[in-house]
């Protein structure tokens, strides 16, 4: 890895919160180096902050390793470990979400209106067609905890109301990608998404598997993620009541639609 190569991760780990202490203990270790040989710190210094460091890797190594989950289980996590969605929103400019239903999303549409739409945000939702036959089959794949085709009418009931709102638009998508998707502030530095996997016939919906991606871990596949939705939006059919947001349609596709033919 060349120098430049070198700088750059080592700034992203600080920034991202990555071996710090590592970096603190080597900074340290460098300016006592120098101040040895200058004479500065004496060999008692020097040996009792070489003890000091030695001990602090020692615990700091035993720690970790007694108190982390495995590798995976940091990556590989349930719903509940997210929180409501009222925590989420906060700052929040740029809202995606996919969902069959999407309800575990439209319940908090309060919280939409306050934390988003009404600062100047925007808030794009896909849901599944309504169709009999669609709602049938994906019905067949869930939960059988949820009456799918009841919750998805009682979500457009919702979806129809916000619509009214600046910066809000939603799409019905004629077919179901076996996942949903929740994607924040994509174009900012700080972005991040959620892909939450359906499964097949889980017994609950927290069941389901869920993979939390940051811009800054995964440039790679936090753009691929959020590609998958620009394409899911462009194959949706609009259904936003026309004279009221189409013309916000247009301002929001534009974007997506650029962003999608980028990858």
């Amino acid at each position: 890895m060349s120098l430049w190569g070198l700088s750059r991760r080592t700034v992203q780990d600080v920034r991202n919160g990555r071996h710090r202490e590592a970096y603190a203990l080597f900074f340290v270790g460098v300016a006592l180096v120098v101040l040895g040989l200058a004479g500065v710190a004496s060999t008692e210094i020097l040996l009792s902050s070489i003890l000091l460091a030695l001990s602090f890797l020692v615990f700091h190594t035993a720690a970790e390793t007694s108190d982390q989950r495995p590798a995976l289980e940091q990556v590989l996590r349930n719903r509940e470990d997210y929180g409501p969605l009222s925590r989420m929103l906060p700052g929040v400019r740029d809202l995606r979400v996919y969902g069959p239903t999407a309800v575990n999303i439209l319940v908090h549409s309060a919280d939409l209106k306050r934390f988003v739409l009404s600062r100047g945000g925007v808030v794009r939702v896909i849901v599944q067609d309504d169709s009999p036959q669609l709602v049938a089959m994906t019905a067949m794949q869930l939960d059988d905890n949820l009456d799918l085709g009841r919750t998805l009418q009682s979500s457009l009931g919702v979806l129809e109301k916000l619509a009214v709102e600046p910066g809000f638009s939603y799409r019905k998508l004629p077919v179901n990608p076996g996942f949903s998707l929740i994607v924040i502030n994509a174009d900012d530095r700080d972005g991040y998404l959620i892909f939450e996997s359906q499964g097949f016939q889980d017994e609950n919906i927290s069941d389901r598997m869920h993979i939390v991606i940051r811009k800054q871990e995964s440039e790679r596949w936090f753009s691929y993620w959020v590609g998958r939705f620009a394409s899911m939006w462009e194959a949706a059919a609009s259904v936003s009541p026309p004279g009221i947001v189409q013309a916000d349609n247009q301002e929001s596709q534009a974007p997506i639609i650029q962003e999608r033919r980028s990858f």
